[in-house]
């Protein structure tokens, strides 16, 4: 399945000579995400509190558990969306030409005009339909605990007023945690909540939103945690 990426990799990157936001790329990444997948043999549930339109532009918000979320997450949410890589991604050839075919952010902490260029890539994104892609606790976590939020994500869906999507993601951690190499099979629970309309919130009370998405989030998780274990 590594060798698969290199050429699904390379075959989005050609898609995206030609059509850098359309849905051929999208649909090339999901046949390379189903065989890791049926890799894991992992069950999953989703479930969705309200309904969402799969063809919005959101910043999707989730917990960050394991390696497999993303996977799982981009299978299931049938979003296009993109997410933010460390410019020292771009240093490795694989990496470098998946992370621009797929439109990712490039993040560069040493540039003081970062924030400003962060908001400039999403702006685009959003523009052409697509959405992006936050953990907000900024790296997986323990399965025990619910790390508090990072306010990034919420200033980029203010500033460009596009809804927030939160997921709450349980059970991959036993499938895939941080520091194993290799997957088990195991059970998830994947739940979205009802988005959130940006409209109403400034920059003066964002930091609010945050805390408050974090509770409740964290109540889902901890609902869903004690389902796995029943």
């Amino acid at each position: 399945m590594v060798l698969y990426t290199i050429p699904v990799t390379y075959s989005i990157w050609l898609v995206g000579l030609f059509s850098k936001y359309g849905s051929l790329k999208y649909h090339i990444a999901q046949s390379w995400v189903n065989p890791w997948l049926w890799a894991a043999r992992a069950k999953t549930t989703f479930t969705k509190a309200v309904e969402y339109k799969n063809n919005e532009s959101y910043v999707v918000i989730s917990n960050h558990l394991s390696n497999i979320d993303s996977l799982i997450l981009f299978k299931l949410l049938k979003i296009k969306w993109a997410f933010m890589a460390k410019k020292e991604v771009y240093k490795l050839p694989v990496f470098r030409t998946a992370a621009k075919a797929f439109n990712f952010i490039k993040v560069d902490r040493d540039n003081p005009n970062d924030r400003e260029s962060i908001n400039e890539q999403a702006r685009s994104l959003f523009k052409n339909g697509w959405s992006l892609m936050v953990y907000p606790q900024g790296t997986r976590v323990d399965k025990n605990e619910f790390k508090e939020f990072k306010s990034g994500a919420f200033h980029i869906a203010q500033q460009n007023n596009v809804r927030i999507l939160p997921v709450v993601i349980a059970g991959t951690g036993d499938i895939w945690p941080k520091g194993r190499k290799f997957m088990t099979s195991g059970k998830a629970f994947i739940k979205t909540l009802e988005p959130i309309d940006m409209s109403k919130y400034t920059k003066e009370n964002i930091e609010d939103l945050v805390k408050e998405t974090h509770k409740k989030m964290k109540s889902v998780y901890d609902d869903m945690t004690i389902k796995l274990k029943s």
